[in-house]
């Protein structure tokens, strides 16, 4: 602002005034106040009249100089009134007094309207009103100041005519700018905001009009004094109502300007009335005394100050339709903030047909039309709501969009419908609906329904005032829509998500189910394997075995187990197993000697439904080189592969590797390095980890994995205890597989049972039984049969030694004696 030369030039300008009037006062009196204070009140007025320097600015940028030129003039005619009367301050005064006049004019045709459908005549924003104006003060600005300027050529003049001429020139220009604000009024009190700038600058320019007519007939002042004045007054007024931001800004001063002139006028006539009489001692009442005047003045001053407490009372009588619609779109924006969607919505429909005419002549309530889906919503007079079916133009919404605050009123489509055809469609719908405006209701994404109020007995046009409030309304409702369609949303996806959830709680049931029948299978199988240790467990050597081997199991880690030729080692393991916390996992069993991968792999295709061809492995021993088939990948390869690794297949129970010495060296050390935690390892070997190892048979990493946990399988020569239930229960299953019933055991084949050595423990057992049951011609077995593949048992010898050697056989005829 200060670095603009239009500002220094008004500041010049008013400086000059108030310099003069101190200069004729001789240096005493207000015009001081006017020198050092009227060019700092400038400052702030054209800094309020400026382009703000964010937003959206609706003003023409002419309004705006128009409206500075008038600040400047209004405080040149203040400056001169802050001296004495001279024809020079007249001049000076008279010319201030014009410039406003005539800016406010200029202002006046410069009103920018809000768009829309509506565009300004252009008869309205003609100058001629400005023009008309200069007509009366070049006159009353030339008298004063060519008397001022050559008093012997102006010597013949009346003093009075300075005097007329100010009062005409006042009087003149007042008229003619209320008659231009009545002329635009008329031609353009349907666009929004202007109608409420012209409606304020015509009722403020009267008011002020009233005000200076009234103080001149009580004798406040001089006419050609206080006129001038009131057609600044009046100017400034007009101004500040053709720049405000925000028009329904300007109607709600407007009211609350009116109300207190309405209460304050009179008692502040009273008190100038009373000042002014003071000097005849009695003011018109006989007997008063001169204290009275006092009196009289602070009395007014308390009557202008229940006035200005009791104006905002009154400036709502002032609104539009009595405040009607105005409290209506305020009490139904506090209805919608309700946290219920469908209690907002009918609550803010109920206030806005509380103050319609639903029910009076057949009127139709408010009504919420939605786009989707298209529907119709009303309350009735208790307040439930109702819907129907009901779809709205889409020209409707169109034209809406483009409207100020996308608020599309009828008597504005009425307007244009000659100059646009398209509207009168619209329009017939609206009249057979008695639809006088209607509000767009948006979201964030755009236009979501219209929000419809009735035009009822309304005769005069919606204002700016009303439709903000209408838009506070809509936009309020598009909220509590957008609300209660996410939370519509949101119960369709819990909706979805419960059913979601119980479908994958069934599936998960389902899973557990399959996975409990998976261990119960796993665990079927680890007991069905283990039986053949655990059928015959009476001897001390095999129930410290068993109870070692579940001690293990439970603590977990690798366990060597140390077998002697032809014990059944996988029954054995299957305790280490059962007794774990991996029972419910997979038993994967390998045979160290064997190419056992690919008979992985195989089963991997098969549980994977896949038709490759199973890998060929090593040779007999697993190995890799030259022992395996030509092409065929390193037994390492298929430990590491995830489709023919075992260690995939125990994952999550026990890896039980038979002669585990026997793998190849690289696949030992990867046993060692890289098992995971989830696998259980058990090995069964013929010697100790420590003795293997120093002798190269065994990794050393395996070696170290394996430690010093190792179990030694008790022998069949150890278990004496155990033969006869052992022998009956080989006979039993063989039977079974043979015959379909199980084989006996007479007196004298036990007995050769029990006497023999049993050098290949439970593979030498079974095999010898084998034989005789298929050579048996009933279903015992006796001596005769045995003798028939040729066991018997061994003689006694007759020396010294073969007593000593067959000690260890009768203690175990003795020991079975005692277990039958």
């Amino acid at each position: 602002m200060l670095r603009r030369r239009s500002f220094w030039i008004a500041a010049a300008a008013v400086a000059y005034t108030a310099f003069a009037a101190l200069r004729a006062s001789g240096g005493h009196g207000p015009a001081w106040l006017a020198l050092l204070g009227l060019p700092a009140l400038l400052a702030l007025g054209l800094r309020w009249v400026e382009r703000p320097p964010r937003g959206e600015d609706r003003i023409e940028p002419a309004a705006r100089s128009a409206a500075a030129v008038c600040l400047t003039g209004a405080a040149m005619l203040a400056a001169a009134r802050s001296g004495p009367t001279g024809l020079a301050l007249i001049a000076l005064g008279n010319l201030g007094a014009a410039a406003a006049s005539m800016a406010a004019l200029v202002g006046l045709a410069r009103i920018a309207g809000l768009g829309g459908l509506l565009d300004p005549p252009p008869s309205t924003r003609r100058l001629d009103a400005a023009a008309f104006a200069s007509l009366f003060w070049t006159v009353a600005v030339a008298l004063p100041a060519v008397s001022a300027a050559a008093p012997e050529r102006a010597a013949d003049l009346d003093p009075l005519l300075v005097h007329y001429a100010t009062s005409a020139a006042s009087l003149g220009s007042l008229t003619v700018m209320l008659v231009a604000i009545a002329r635009v009024r008329i031609a353009r009190r349907l666009e929004l905001g202007v109608a409420d700038r012209v409606e304020a600058a015509l009722l403020l320019s009267a008011t002020a009009l009233a005000v200076g007519l009234a103080a001149a007939f009580v004798g406040v002042a001089a006419p050609e004094s206080i006129l001038p004045v009131t057609s600044a007054v009046a100017a400034v007024c007009v101004a500040f109502c053709t720049v405000a931001a925000d028009a329904a800004q300007v109607s709600r001063a407007l009211r609350r300007t009116l109300a207190l002139a309405a209460l304050a006028t009179p008692p502040a006539l009273l008190a100038v009335y009373a000042v002014h009489e003071a000097p005849r001692g009695d003011l018109g009442l006989r007997g008063a005394p001169a204290s009275s005047v006092g009196v009289a003045v602070f009395g007014a001053c308390a009557l202008c100050a229940l006035a200005g407490l009791a104006a905002p009372a009154l400036s709502r009588r002032f609104a539009p339709e009595g405040a009607r619609w105005l409290g209506a779109f305020d009490a139904a924006t506090r209805a919608a903030m309700n946290p219920e969607p469908e209690a907002a919505l009918e609550a803010a429909l109920s206030a806005l047909r509380d103050a319609s005419d639903a029910g009076t002549a057949g009127q139709a309530p408010p009504a919420l039309y939605l786009l989707s889906p298209p529907e119709r919503v009303t309350v009735d007079r208790a307040g439930y709501a109702h819907t129907a079916p009901a779809e709205v133009p889409a020209r409707l919404i169109e034209l809406a969009q483009l409207e100020p605050e996308r608020v599309l009123r009828v008597e504005a489509a009425e307007a244009v419908e000659v100059r646009r055809p398209e509207v009168r469609s619209l329009l017939a719908w609206l009249a057979e609906r008695d639809i006088g405006v209607v509000a767009l209701v948006n979201d964030a994404e755009g236009p979501i329904g219209a929000l419809a109020i009735p035009r009822g007995r309304r005769a005069s046009p919606m204002t700016l005032e009303e439709v903000c409030g209408l838009r506070a309304v809509a936009d309020r409702l598009g909220a509590v829509i957008a609300v209660s369609a996410m939370l519509s949303g949101s119960r369709g996806r819990e909706v979805a998500a419960r059913r979601e959830a119980e479908e994958r709680a069934r599936e998960v049931s389902r899973l557990e189910r399959a996975v409990a029948q998976g261990a119960g299978r796993f665990r079927a199988i680890a007991a069905l394997l283990s039986r053949p240790a655990r059928a015959a467990a009476y001897s001390p050597a095999a129930r410290a075995a068993l109870e070692q081997l579940e001690r293990l199991g439970e603590t977990g880690g690798p366990v060597t187990l140390l077998t002697a030729p032809g014990i059944d080692a996988v029954a054995w393991g299957a305790v280490v197993h059962l007794s774990s916390a991996r029972a419910g996992g997979p038993l994967a069993i390998v045979d160290g000697a064997a190419p056992v991968p690919e008979g992985f792999a195989q089963a991997f295709a098969q549980a994977r439904g896949a038709s490759a061809e199973p890998a060929r492995g090593a040779g007999p021993a697993g190995g890799a080189g030259p022992a395996g088939a030509a092409g065929a990948p390193p037994a390492l390869a298929l430990w590491r592969d995830p489709d023919s690794s075992p260690i995939e297949a125990a994952k999550g129970g026990t890896l039980l590797i038979l002669d585990a010495q026997a793998l190849p060296a690289e696949v030992q050390s990867y046993l060692g390095a890289a098992l995971p935690d989830d696998v259980r390892l058990v090995v069964a070997v013929p010697q100790t980890v420590d003795a293997l190892v120093a002798t190269g048979q065994m990794s050393e990493r395996l070696g170290d994995r394996l430690g010093d946990r190792a179990v030694a399988l008790p022998s069949l020569s150890s278990r004496a205890e155990d033969l006869r239930a052992l022998a009956l229960d080989h006979l039993a299953r063989i039977g079974v597989r043979l015959r379909g019933r199980p084989f006996g055991l007479d007196l004298r084949a036990l007995q050769a049972v029990l006497d023999h050595p049993w050098p290949g423990n439970d593979a030498e057992m079974g095999a010898v039984l084998l034989r005789a049951a298929l050579v048996a011609k009933g279903d015992v077995i006796g001596e005769r049969d045995l003798a028939a593949i040729g066991f018997a048992p061994q003689p006694e010898p007759s020396s010294q030694g073969g007593a000593a050697r067959s000690e260890p056989r009768r203690a175990r005829r003795r020991r079975a004696e005692k277990a039958g």
